[in-house]
C-alpha cells in the first residue's frame, strides 16, 4: 500500500538521521570526516534514498556540509562560531541542571552515581568513544531529569553542532582534564543532592570552561 510504503520511508531516514546525530553529539565523526551515501546504505543494509535523504537533513541543519562525489563533510567549526556554541550552551545547560535540582530522588542519585563511575571506568580503561560515550550518558541523564522536552531538543541540537570538536580533548597531547571533570561531577551530584540550583549552574558553568580553555588551544596551535 503506498502509504505504508510512504510512512515506512519517512520512518526509515528519521531512524538514519537520528543515528548519525547520536554520532554527531558524541564526538563519533571528527571534523572533516566524509560520509558515503552508498557506503553508510551498504553498512545499514538499506537503499541509498533514505540516508541521502537524512544527509540532507543534517546539512540544512548546518551539521553537515556536501562535499564531492556525492559525499558529506563534517564541516570545521570556526573559533567564533565554536564559542557562541558554547556560550548558549553555558546558559541552557545551567538552566536544565538547575531545573533538574528541583526533581531529584535518592534513585536517580544513585542512578547518576552508577553513570559517573562508569564515566570513570571507561577513562581508566576504555577507548575515545567510550569515553565520549560516557560523558554524554551521564550529562544526558541529568538534562532528562529537568523534565523540560523542548530544553532537552535545544541542547541535542547545540552538541550535534560541537559533538566533533571533543575530539580535540583527547588528541595531540592535550590533556584532557578528566581528573577535574571528575572532581566537579562529584561536586554537581552534591549539588543536585542538596537541591541547591545556583551550585548546579556555577558548577556546570565550570566545567563548560574548562572544556572551553582546553579545546580553545587547538584552535590556536
Amino acid at each position: 500500500m503506498p502509504g505504508l510504503e510512504r510512512t515506512s520511508h519517512i520512518s526509515l531516514t528519521t531512524q538514519v538521521e537520528n543515528g548519525l546525530k547520536h554520532q554527531l553529539t558524541i564526538g563519533a565523526l571528527k571534523p572533516g570526516a566524509r560520509l558515503i551515501t552508498k557506503n553508510i546504505a551498504h553498512d545499514l543494509g538499506i537503499s541509498i534514498t533514505p540516508v541521502r535523504e537524512a544527509l540532507l537533513r543534517l546539512v540544512s541543519a548546518s551539521a553537515l556540509a556536501v562535499a564531492p562525489a556525492q559525499a558529506f563533510m563534517v564541516p570545521d567549526i570556526s573559533l567564533a562560531r565554536w564559542e557562541e556554541i558554547n556560550h548558549v550552551r553555558t546558559e541552557l545547560e545551567g538552566m536544565a541542571v538547575a531545573a533538574a535540582a528541583e526533581t531529584i530522588s535518592a534513585e536517580r542519585l544513585q542512578t547518576l552515581t552508577t553513570l559517573l563511575e562508569q564515566y570513570q571506568q571507561a577513562h581508566e580503561s576504555g577507548t575515545i568513544q567510550e569515553r565520549l560515550l560516557a560523558n554524554h550518558t551521564f550529562r544526558f541523564e541529568i538534562y532528562r531529569y529537568a523534565n523540560m522536552p523542548t530544553l532537552y531538543q535545544m541542547i541535542e541540537q547545540l552538541w550535534v553542532r560541537m559533538g566533533p570538536s571533543l575530539h580535540f580533548l583527547y588528541g595531540n597531547g592535550v590533556p584532557d582534564g578528566y581528573q577535574s571533570r571528575v572532581a566537579y561531577y562529584h561536586r554537581l551530584l552534591d549539588a543536585l543532592a542538596q537541591g541547591d540550583k545556583e551550585e548546579c549552574r556555577q558548577c556546570l558553568n565550570d566545567i563548560i570552561a574548562k572544556n572551553v580553555t582546553l579545546i580553545r588551544t587547538q584552535y590556536l596551535n
